[in-house]
């Protein structure tokens, strides 16, 4: 969590002040703790956008959660939401063609017969949250080790 609020720090540098200035005081000390327990050496470069920095996508989520917090006025909220909804449905049809119900037999009897080929292979599915939900997570883990 240091590295990723040095990153969000050295971010935060370049905000303009009208910005920061909305920004609780006390989640910037925070922030501001957290970074200097880092030894991460973090170069931003102004001429490129957020998604272009060479920063975490932990970084660029939490710097995402603090404007739609903290600085964005109600249209961009509204836009920012339904962003993060429009990416929720897919996830969400994601999971669904892939775990689908009505498919489950299918699914059983391909895996009956892959049990009884000796030379069957095991394949690992990684579990991703959505972004929506790594956001939450993220403001919850700030919040209770503060």
């Amino acid at each position: 969590m240091n590295d990723v609020a040095k990153e969000v720090f050295g971010v935060l540098y370049y905000f303009d002040n009208e910005l920061i200035k909305k920004i609780p005081v006390k989640f910037l000390k925070y922030i501001k703790e957290l970074a200097t327990k880092s030894d991460k050496e973090v170069n931003i470069d102004i001429q490129k956008e957020l998604d272009e920095q060479n920063i975490s996508e932990e970084s660029k989520d939490l710097i995402a959660l603090i404007y739609y917090s903290y600085i964005a006025n109600k249209e961009e909220k509204e836009k920012i939401e339904e962003l993060w909804n429009e990416n929720e449905r897919r996830y969400n049809e994601e999971l669904n063609k892939k775990y689908n119900p009505e498919n489950i037999f299918e699914r059983h009897i391909e895996n009956k017969e892959n049990e009884n080929n000796k030379n069957a292979q095991v394949y690992m599915t990684e579990y991703k949250n959505s972004i929506f939900r790594n956001i939450l997570n993220k403001i919850k883990r700030i919040f209770h080790t503060n």
